[in-house]
């Protein structure tokens, strides 16, 4: 790589100046000379440089100050120390000083071009890196990932390595903490940006018409095939295929996707010709894959070809802090889509949604926040405005606090975490007892005494799905 950049020479030799200034300049840099450090840190206020090559020692200016001002200047220029007088402790105090290198007079012209490439090529991956994941961060705030906590960091930081690449991708988590908005974000930021992205929901249809979705079919394949249909694997060629809740898939879908990543080919239903596609898969699930696969309920092969990477998401209650930057996130949108000024929730609002441990994560938050901004009078969100559960919760402490007697704050708790449990599975299942069921390891009877017990519609569930907004059911 050939990296051509403005220099800054730092020293009190004339030699050493004339010399560094024609060997880099040979090279085809842009090289500054200054016969001091006063006169070095002058010519770096008024002017920007890529580089700077510091003498440890010089009349006036010892050279670790004149190292410590100009990375207060500049903290993304790349610093070299050199010096006769080279020594352990005067290389390590550089380096933990800001310097990148440290070189040792005399230096031959070889050794004074290599590590000044290196340093070069250092600051450049380094802004190349800031670049991406700020634009990482932006994409990702446009699909609502808001959060400066660790865990949030971190996720980006991998998707800052990761979606240059063309390497498939398995993001895992819970049910709503924004599985396909990073879906979204890898292909955004990828060499496939400016073609199709395609998400398909695993779990939203039975087996039969996954095949199809996925595969596509000629006319005549089925009855009711009354003319070819492309499946989403060649919607998806040239871009990305989101395989949301990949761990639904059946035995023999698995099996047909595995020849298709092997091979890059397939087949529609009824047709005998292969189909090439050039796709990068990234897939979802909220399930241990690891223990389907131990299970023998997926297969371990396919893992292996859809896991090359994995990125794990926090959940939204182990993203201290991010609660209230969401919050205020998604009232300036609700407020916007309900016609209404600016809408803010109190203090006690925001204590009562920092201190819930969101089961739903950022998707349940999602939606308290568009129930509440809907509901609300004035410009305000109060306590009365959030969903009963939440408020139940609010009870509760209140009640603990208040000395009630440890026998009957237990009770209340236990009614009260068991309608929270009871709830947050009928919301995430939509209302589909058997799930509830599976998932709870109860049966379906005593589901429906517990529906009796809290006085809890089922039916509000179901068309919990019909009321939440597009982007919100999508977020996996």
């Amino acid at each position: 790589m050939e990296l051509k950049r403005r220099i800054l020479v730092i020293d009190d030799d004339q030699a050493i100046l004339q010399s560094c200034r024609t060997i880099l300049e040979d090279e085809g840099h842009e090289v500054e000379i200054a016969s001091g450090g006063e006169e070095g840190l002058a010519l770096l206020r008024r002017q920007s440089f890529d580089l700077a090559l510091i003498d440890l020692r010089m009349a006036g200016t010892n050279g670790l100050e004149v190292l410590e001002q100009v990375m207060a200047i500049d903290s993304d220029l790349v610093a070299i120390i050199f010096t006769a007088y080279g020594t352990i402790e005067s290389a390590v105090e550089a380096i933990k000083k800001g310097a990148f290198n440290y070189l040792t007079k005399p230096f031959t012209a070889g050794q004074l071009t290599t590590v000044v490439r290196k340093g070069l090529e250092h600051r450049f991956l380094r802004l190349d890196n800031l670049r991406l994941r700020q634009e990482l961060k932006e994409c990702c705030s446009a699909h609502h990932m808001i959060g400066r906590s660790a865990p949030l960091e971190l996720v980006l930081a991998t998707l800052a390595k990761v979606a240059p690449s063309d390497a498939n991708v398995l993001v895992t988590g819970e049910s709503g903490t924004g599985k396909e908005l990073v879906a979204r974000a890898l292909h955004a930021n990828s060499a496939r940006c400016k073609g199709p992205f395609v998400p398909v929901d695993c779990a939203a249809l039975p087996s039969n018409l996954l095949e199809s979705e996925l595969f596509g079919y000629e006319k005549g394949a089925f009855t009711g095939a009354h003319q070819a249909r492309r499946g989403v694997l060649e919607q998806a060629d040239g871009g990305t295929l989101f395989l949301d809740e990949i761990g639904e898939l059946s035995p023999e879908l698995q099996a047909k996707l595995l020849r298709t990543l092997q091979e890059r080919t397939f087949r529609r239903l009824g047709a005998e010709r292969l189909v090439s596609v050039n796709i990068r898969i990234i897939s979802s699930t909220s399930r241990e894959l690891n223990a389907e696969v131990q299970q023998g309920r997926f297969r371990q092969d396919l893992f292996y070809r859809l896991n090359v990477v994995t990125i794990c998401l926090p959940t939204l209650r182990e993203r201290q802090g991010d609660v209230g930057l969401l919050v205020h996130h998604f009232l300036q949108e609700f407020s916007v889509a309900a016609g209404k000024n600016n809408v803010r929730v109190t203090s006690e609002v925001l204590r009562l949604l920092e201190q819930y441990q969101w089961p739903g994560n950022v998707r349940e938050l999602r939606n308290v926040i568009e129930r509440a901004v809907v509901l609300c009078d004035g410009e305000s969100v109060r306590v009365r405005d959030l969903p009963d559960y939440i408020r139940e919760q609010a009870r509760l402490g209140k009640q603990i606090h208040a000395a009630i007697g440890y026998k009957a704050a237990r009770e209340n708790w236990v009614e009260s975490q068991g309608k929270q449990y009871l709830t947050t599975l009928l919301r995430q299942h939509h209302g589909n007892i058997s799930a509830v069921a599976r998932d709870a390891q109860v049966s379906r009877k005593s589901v429906y005494e517990l529906l009796r017990r809290f006085d809890i519609d089922v039916r509000e569930f179901q068309s919990y799905v019909h009321a939440s907004s597009p982007s919100t059911v999508s977020s996996s």
